[in-house]
């Protein structure tokens, strides 16, 4: 079993021989220095970008893109695109002190309103529940009641998911979704 050294800013290893990422992916896996929350040596293996080394530092940018509720894999394992996600990039500095500065670059949401349409009325196990509840407005005396209730599901269920996404775009997101509901139960709009 390999044992972790710790790191010693007066050994002869120095940050400034350092002349790549390989050297810096090199470094973290030998040495035993603690990362920041989240962030693992894969992460920075697959996600890292930007190296930058000098002196007494080095550093590196890490995107990523949590997608909520919506897998960002296919049930067979394979890359799929996410209706909807965040992108974040985060730059990471790490000093010969043995610190860690991050800071938050960017923080965008986006969403896709045609893969939002298929995520939720196209795949298990969100199409079963839309599929019952646009057989239940076919059948009711008032398709716009069981609209409503479909929907108030679905905006708490996204409103836990995206609890710090802007509001415009939850909107936004759940007007699709009314449009599609509407359209696939034949149901119009009772707003004048």
């Amino acid at each position: 079993m390999a044992v972790m050294a710790e790191f010693d800013p007066d050994h002869d290893e120095s940050i400034s021989d350092f002349d790549d990422r390989d050297d810096i992916i090199w470094f973290l896996e030998r040495n035993d220095v603690p990362l920041p929350d989240g962030l693992t040596v894969e992460k920075i293996k697959s996600r890292g970008s930007w190296w930058a080394i000098d002196e007494e530092s080095f550093s590196f940018r890490v995107e990523r893109h949590p997608s909520g509720p919506f897998p960002a894999t296919s049930p067979d394992e394979r890359g799929m695109p996410t209706p909807a996600r965040w992108h974040v990039r985060k730059r990471y500095t790490y000093r010969t002190t043995g610190d860690w500065d991050v800071t938050e670059q960017m923080r965008e949401f986006h969403f896709d309103p045609g893969l939002l349409v298929d995520a939720e009325f196209e795949r298990l196990p969100r199409k079963e529940i839309w599929d019952e509840a646009i057989a239940r407005a076919e059948d009711a005396d008032d398709p716009e009641d069981v609209l409503n209730e479909q929907l108030a599901a679905t905006e708490d269920m996204y409103r836990s998911a995206f609890s710090t996404v802007p509001e415009e775009h939850l909107d936004e997101m759940l007007a699709v979704l009314e449009d599609e509901f509407r359209r696939r139960a034949d149901v119009t709009s009772s707003s004048p």
